[in-house]
């Protein structure tokens, strides 16, 4: 579904990502983990063309996309929820949500039930405006217009970070949803906590200073503590 090979990603002179190669296989969840600060969102801006890398591709579908901007690759089906939410604040939750069907090759303005059964909140203040929600119920929209594109590939960046358990339960729920019922689409997460990593992935990769450090399908506390630790 996704494939990194030999990525290099720098800002100005500063190199941050370094050599990085990394598979998503269709229908798994890979579950990316490192400290604050080693190059994961960059990774995941990336992947969506938010950033240029310097050196290596990036293959979507058996498709090379690395020269593709970020629309383009939006609209062959890679939906981002990126970290820090991004959503609208001045526009409803209605209006945030119908701009994810802008991504979509297939124009129409009806949001699936399945979102609104997926987050009911979306549904119970889709007339509020986005800055008006709290920051779980934010992260639950920025989730859900991900999931209006229909993507084949949704990248997620830290989607628990700060937000209250019911909530975290809540995100757990829907990616485990996902990955029994919507086995065409494939999950790259970001993640920080061991259980919830354990809980929903099929492989790991793990960061450090830019580079991957360990990679498997069992994720090995004693093995990976040093590269997650402060």
């Amino acid at each position: 579904m996704l494939k990194l090979s030999n990525l290099e990603v720098a800002y100005d002179e500063s190199t941050v990502i370094r050599d990085v190669s990394l598979t998503v296989e269709p229908g798994n969840v890979v579950c990316l983990m490192g400290r604050n600060g080693v190059g994961k969102s960059t990774l995941m801006k990336t992947i969506m063309g938010v950033l240029e890398p310097r050196n290596g591709s990036i293959s979507y579908k058996g498709e090379e996309i690395t020269k593709k901007n970020a629309t383009y690759r939006a609209r062959k089906g890679l939906g981002y929820v990126p970290q820090g939410r991004e959503i609208f604040p001045q526009l409803t939750v209605y209006e945030n949500l119908l701009l994810g069907l802008e991504a979509r090759s297939k124009k129409e303005e009806v949001i699936d039930e399945k979102i609104y059964e997926y987050f009911p909140v979306l549904q119970e203040m889709k007339d509020r405006r986005g800055g008006d929600l709290s920051g779980g119920q934010q992260q639950q929209l920025s989730f859900g217009r991900a999931l209006v594109t229909e993507p084949n590939c949704l990248l997620l960046d830290e989607p628990t970070e700060g937000i209250q358990p019911n909530i975290v339960a809540d995100i757990q729920e829907v990616i485990k949803d996902i990955k029994r019922n919507q086995q065409n689409t494939s999950i790259l997460l970001v993640e920080q906590s061991f259980d919830f990593a354990k809980s929903v992935a099929d492989y790991f990769y793990v960061m450090d200073k830019g580079r991957i450090v360990y990679e498997g399908e069992e994720l090995i506390e004693e093995e990976v503590n040093r590269y997650l630790s402060v």
